[in-house]
């Protein structure tokens, strides 16, 4: 078999591989470079170019600052405000998704899953409000808010403005990008689950759950001290990072120094901040970018892109364009990880925008956004499953509230984001 053929294989076994959800991210990425090595298609120095691509240093150091973060008291602050509106479930769950949002932001759905299940059940409990109208819309926001900005998970966004210009994209993403894309969907998500999204949840008597969730202890465990140090640092390295092109260092040589300093000061022990580094996720991306380069230098990417270049017949109409590319990833990441699902069609988009002759800027970033709306079904997102058993759910009741959101979502992103990065 040609190059072309065994990258195509290894392409659709690895779609396969997360759509199954059994096979963890770590060994799909093992396999992807173990393949692409072994059948000849790279040498072992390109296929494994990935661990030490400085983005994924980057996207590494930002999970450490991500969890120098949330040492500060700045969490605690946001949690007492929630807390403040308990009696009011609208305001409520207003305070709760803007906590999600943020927290979504600097690190992860699924750790703020974590952060913030029994924060809320613990309120639930309080106010005698059940937590199953809580959960799932404080978790959808959360999901949806997801890579939003450049910490946490989102700190791999550069990655795919890299992988978008190898491609051949004529203009990288700004670090800012991102933000201001998402905004007016995040308005519009946190407005629907205050007014709507929280009625169409199921009413269950918090006294039918028998499980042992408390509040969990989020004070701050940084003294005064500390904690301004801690934020001094954190914001001077984001400062830094905005401000590349003035002073001159690369963004992932300042995170790096930014987290090597949390540790040094103490701020973080060495076992927090190994602990906070997702590694499966840098595993996963170390992987996928190895599969990027094997798709653009076999001709991979073209086969595919002809694939969708097919179904947009001789269309150059910008809204039908960007439907195309937003739906394919839209119904899968409703059954496998946002994650995967992005991973996975980013390259392929830009591959095919380019191919077409259009700027690839507008169809990555609505990958991106479909792949966050994972909201649809259990199956979409770790964090999603997370709260299924503690709010008593079920895919009903996913599909019931998730669904309208998720269509006004991709409406708005099929017409918003072709204005906000013309193709032409």
């Amino acid at each position: 078999m040609s190059p072309l053929e065994i990258t195509l294989i290894i392409l659709l076994c690895t779609i396969f591989a997360f759509i199954s959800g059994r096979i963890p991210f770590s060994i799909i990425s093992s396999g992807i470079v173990l393949a692409l090595i072994f059948t000849g298609v790279m040498g072992p120095a390109e296929a494994l170019s990935g661990f030490i691509n400085t983005n994924v240093v980057m996207f590494v150091a930002m999970f450490v600052i991500g969890a120098g973060l949330t040492k500060t008291s700045l969490l605690d602050r946001a949690q007492s405000v929630v807390v403040r509106y308990k009696d009011n479930l609208p305001v409520l769950i207003f305070f709760s998704s803007l906590v999600a949002a943020f927290l979504g932001c600097v690190t992860s759905a699924t750790a703020t899953a974590a952060i913030m299940i029994p924060l809320l059940v613990g309120i639930a409990s309080e106010i005698g409000v059940s937590r199953s109208k809580l959960l799932f819309p404080t978790m959808a926001i959360a999901n949806i808010a997801t890579a939003m900005t450049f910490l946490g998970q989102g700190a791999s966004n550069m990655t795919w403005s890299e992988v978008m210009v190898k491609a051949g994209g004529p203009h990288p993403f700004g670090v800012w990008d991102f933000t201001i894309a998402r905004i007016p969907i995040l308005i519009v998500s946190i407005i629907y689950m205050v007014f709507i999204g929280y009625k169409l949840m199921p009413d269950i008597d918090n006294s039918q759950f028998h499980d042992t969730m408390e509040k969990k202890d989020t004070s701050s465990k940084l003294s005064p001290a500390k904690e301004k140090l801690a934020m001094a640092i954190i914001l001077l390295t984001i400062a830094a990072m905005l401000f590349e092109n003035v002073i001159g260092i690369k963004m992932y040589l300042v995170a790096s120094v930014g987290a090597v300093l949390l540790v040094l000061c103490g701020i973080l022990s060495e076992q927090e901040a190994l602990a906070s580094i997702h590694q499966p996720t840098v595993f996963l991306f170390a992987g996928v970018l190895a599969l990027s380069d094997a798709i653009r230098l076999t001709g991979a990417g073209d086969v595919v892109a002809d694939w969708m270049i097919g179904l947009l017949g001789n269309t150059t109409n910008p809204y039908l364009i960007m439907a195309v590319f937003y739906i394919i990833p839209f119904i899968l990441t409703q059954i496998m990880s946002n994650l995967a699902t992005y991973t996975i069609f980013i390259p392929l988009v830009a591959s095919a925008c380019v191919k077409i002759g259009i700027d690839p800027r507008a169809a990555v970033m609505g990958v991106l956004t479909a792949s966050c709306v994972s909201i649809m079904t259990p199956m979409a997102a770790p964090c999603q499953i997370m709260i299924m058993e503690p709010g008593g759910y079920k895919l009903k009741d996913y599909l019931k509230c998730g669904t309208p959101l998720a269509i006004v979502i991709a409406i708005m992103s099929i017409f918003l984001l072709p204005v906000m990065f013309p193709f032409y």
